[in-house]
């Protein structure tokens, strides 16, 4: 099949997947489990099992995409020095605005920017004022970020709701009835019991992903009994508590669907189920107990995996949508089935009789390669709940990602059980970040252990090399966000603006901004860190880029990326390719413009015409991406904003970060020698403890942004925003004034120009 290259233990799936310098090669494992006291492989006295292992399925081989190359032009940044009159008449177009008050006008001077309140739920919007106003474009960071954004949400959403969604149906439906199959072939009465509760946990997923459809395959009324029971705690997804199947707790809060799986119904199944194959765990170890029974388990899980079937594989599916979303996220740092199955072999042998697993005469040699397999790296610090935490098996766990491990690390139960999103920022290089958590926020003064735990971290974190941020898109996305967090100082050679104070903070809210669109989009597969708890007008004939070379390279590198992925395993279709080529064309105009700006070189009229029409290029790429989706997916374009979960610091409380409207940025940019207030949007970032996990809708409502239904389609209404809505960070206020009584006086049209 076209789709059998992501059938690995590749992209490190073989031993849980984590990063490389800590994940554990087959070949490891193997050499762990033999240096125990061998146990010859016995044939057990039964009579021969009518299953058959899948013939291919342990011989999967890692099948990795060609590099992509990644490409930064020479540059030299020098830019003419400049000064703005405190008056401001050095300004070319100062005349066109009015309504700036004292405070707005000394930061024009001082920092050479304003960043002031907007209500544009679109981040086009402001574009389309300039053009018709004759407003010279500033062209920024945040703008380029939010269309990767738009980029990597909705391609995951078509390959989720197009490819992966028919194939966990697949699976679900074939794991449930070979675990019926594989639980006829037990002769042990333990064994037997254990594989009830693999019926009991595939019945569950079953009921997830497709609640209406009926069940086909004979069932106990005991198991159903359970399962119901499960599914009942899921649908009402209020918190942690205990689960009836695994007699420990989970966090079923975790299933509130949100992000944007709450666009379809279908999409909030897939989310609940991915969610229960993600979450729901099976531990090795209660302290130093070896739990034999859950090892067991998750063996005969596996084992029924990789059985054979009339089509696809089990294992093949499995493969199929772990390693798609791998390429997305990560992979897990939890054990999973590809793990589990090396240690089976390992232990076992290749044997097709699931009775085996249950011969005692294995234990010595199992507990060693239970104890050979990796640690998880994120682990929550709990002191009340019973959520597992340490070495555990999830069918697809959810996925280890730096940003959760920066957290999960820089957190303490009841001392100091919220992170933020700062600490992030700060650990993956910010100063500024680094200060504000020192000097203002001082979570060393809650926890002296917090400080040592940070400098460690930025130790670590700076030792990465290059190719680490590059092994899939979401640490790509993070390495982009470093050169955003790149300061300058006087002597840097960049415009004066991007020099100053002001612009570090603005920087560091762009960074988070969006930051916080690449929670929203991963919130069902990045693990979390847990602790208790329209007519003629004169146009602008000049624009200005941020110039911000790296970060148009690495985003470019990551479309290339993209597309090689989702090109080489036919997972695209015409409309996102089409949207993906624009995005990389004008990713490639902002590098051009930028180096030249750098140079004071002019741009050319047909580079400034690009810009020009930068708002609508942005339009058309969204549109784009928007009709690449299925029809019932139209409530993706109301509004631009959202919110995420990223930790859980009690029950009840959730880290959340968020965007709200776009905020209007005005820079004073030195074009062609002279100096022209431009405008363009930036994001508006949130970050607060929230007491539910918050859907982009009641996101909306706390915004003031109303969905209006009607019979045939749906629109945005603006009111007053509620009054529960959070206040932004404080620091904010450093760049970023709250009130906007700008107005803008068009330019004059020339009529002898225009075209009769």
């Amino acid at each position: 099949m076209k789709r059998l290259w992501i059938i690995v233990l590749g992209l490190c799936l073989i031993a849980s997947g984590c990063l490389s310098n800590t994940h554990v090669a087959k070949e490891e494992v193997t050499k762990k489990v033999a240096n125990v006291e061998s146990t010859p492989t016995k044939s057990v006295d039964v009579k021969a099992s009518m299953l058959q292992m899948s013939k291919n399925g342990s011989a999967f081989e890692t099948l990795r995409n060609k590099p992509i190359e990644f490409i930064i032009p020479d540059y030299e940044a020098k830019v003419n020095p400049y000064k703005i009159a405190k008056n401001l008449a050095n300004i070319e177009n100062i005349n066109q605005f009015s309504g700036f008050t004292k405070e707005q006008l000394s930061m024009l001077t001082e920092s050479g920017f304003v960043v002031l309140p907007a209500r544009d739920s679109k981040i086009f919007n402001v574009y389309d004022g300039n053009e018709y106003s004759g407003i010279p474009n500033f062209i920024s960071a945040d703008s380029v970020l939010h269309i990767y954004h738009q980029f990597y949400d909705k391609s995951l959403l078509y390959v989720e709701s197009s490819i992966l969604n028919k194939d966990l149906k697949l699976l679900t439906k074939q794991m449930l009835e070979q675990s019926i199959a594989v639980y006829n072939e037990l002769l042990d009465d333990d064994l037997k019991s254990l594989q009830e509760k693999n019926i009991i946990y595939f019945l569950v997923a079953q009921m997830l992903i497709e609640p209406a459809s009926s069940i086909t395959v004979k069932l106990d009324h005991n198991w159903m009994e359970l399962a119901q029971k499960e599914v009942k705690l899921i649908e009402q997804a209020e918190a942690i508590g205990k689960s009836p199947l695994f007699l420990s707790d989970l966090d079923y809060s975790q299933f509130k669907v949100r992000g944007h799986y709450t666009r379809s119904e279908e999409l909030g199944h897939f989310f609940k189920t991915m969610m229960w194959f993600g979450t729901a765990p099976l531990a090795f170890f209660d302290k130093e107990e070896f739990l034999y029974e859950n090892t067991l388990q998750a063996l005969l899980m596996t084992f029924t995996t990789f059985l054979e079937s009339a089509g696809t594989s089990s294992a093949e599916l499995w493969a199929n949508i772990y390693g798609l979303t791998g390429q997305y996220v990560g992979l897990s740092d939890d054990i999973q089935v590809f793990a589990m199955n090396t240690l089976r072999v390992a232990v076992f042998g290749e044997g097709n009789d699931p009775n085996i697993l249950g011969d005692k005469d294995y234990y010595d040699k199992l507990l060693a390669a239970v104890k050979a397999l990796p640690e998880p790296r994120i682990q929550g610090k709990l002191t009340v709940a019973t959520i597992p935490t340490g070495k555990q098996f999830r069918y697809m766990g959810q996925r280890y990602i730096l940003d959760s491990y920066i957290m999960q690390n820089l957190i303490e139960p009841i001392i100091r059980p919220t992170p933020s999103g700062l600490d992030v920022m700060g650990v993956m290089g910010s100063k500024l970040a680094e200060n504000l958590l020192f000097n203002d926020y001082k979570p060393q003064d809650s926890w002296p252990g917090y400080e040592k735990e940070y400098q460690a971290l930025e130790k670590e974190v700076s030792g990465y090399p290059d190719e680490m941020w590059r092994t899939d898109l979401y640490n790509g996305w993070l390495w982009s966000l470093q050169a955003v967090l790149t300061e300058y100082d006087a002597d840097s050679g960049m415009p004066f603006f991007m020099t100053t104070e002001a612009w570090k903070h603005k920087s560091l809210n762009t960074a988070l901004g969006s930051y916080a669109e690449l929670k929203h989009d991963t919130v069902l597969y990045g693990k979390q860190a847990m602790a208790e708890m329209g007519g003629p007008v004169a146009f602008a004939k000049q624009h200005y880029v941020e110039p911000n070379v790296p970060l148009y390279s690495r985003l470019l590198y990551l479309m290339d990326d993209t597309l090689s992925v989702l090109e080489g395993r036919g997972m695209t279709n015409e409309m996102l390719t089409s949207a993906a080529n624009e995005y990389k064309t004008l990713l490639q105009l902002l590098i051009d413009c930028s180096v030249k700006e750098m140079r004071n070189e002019a741009l050319t009229e047909e580079e400034n015409q690009k810009l020009l029409w930068y708002g609508g290029t942005l339009e058309n790429i969204s549109i784009t991406l928007l009709n690449a989706l299925a029809e019932e997916y139209a409530a993706l374009d109301l509004s631009d904003m959202l919110i995420s979960d990223v930790a859980t610091t009690a029950p009840g409380a959730y880290l959340s970060l968020g965007t709200g409207y776009f905020d209007h940025i005005y820079v004073v940019a030195p074009i062609n020698g002279k100096l022209v207030l431009s405008r363009g949007p930036v994001y508006s970032y949130y970050e607060f403890v929230s007491d539910k996990r918050l859907t982009d809708e009641e996101w909306w409502q706390l915004q003031g942004l109303q969905i209006v239904k009607q019979e045939n389609y749906s629109y945005p209404k603006r009111v007053e925003p509620s009054a529960s809505l959070p206040e932004q960070p404080f620091w904010t206020q450093k760049f970023k004034l709250n009130s906007n009584q700008v107005k803008i006086e068009p330019l004059d049209v020339d009529w002898e120009q225009l075209d009769e």
